[in-house]
């Protein structure tokens, strides 16, 4: 071994963000951006092209960060409920039902 890493490995040491994917595939981070989040953007691009950034993505591990999103789509998802105590049956049942709405509705995936 001649202790050299590549360039993967290096990028792989920190965090991999979507600056991180269009430096690697030699992009801009908006051509990356729309790709990922299938925007109709993206139909613009040859197929090769989003391959080659899906690809990297999910050779690098790449993970959007949730609160960069959150604060881009200005919505957080988060749901609060205030409840006097959880565990006693009717605030369960109360935490319950509202899971299960929330659920039907697609909240969740």
């Amino acid at each position: 071994m001649n202790g050299r890493r590549s360039k993967k490995d290096e990028i792989k040491q920190s965090a991999v963000t979507l600056k991180t994917v269009a430096e690697y595939v030699g992009l801009t981070p908006g051509t990356v951006s729309a790709v990922l989040n299938n925007s109709p953007a993206s139909s613009s691009f040859p197929q090769h092209t989003k391959n080659r950034i899906l690809a990297a993505a999910r050779e690098l591990n790449y993970r959007p960060n949730f609160f960069a999103r959150s604060l881009r789509v200005k919505r957080t998802n988060t749901i609060g409920v205030i409840a006097e105590e959880i565990g006693d049956p009717y605030g369960g049942m109360i935490i319950s039902g509202i899971e299960q709405y929330l659920r039907g509705r697609g909240f969740f995936s």
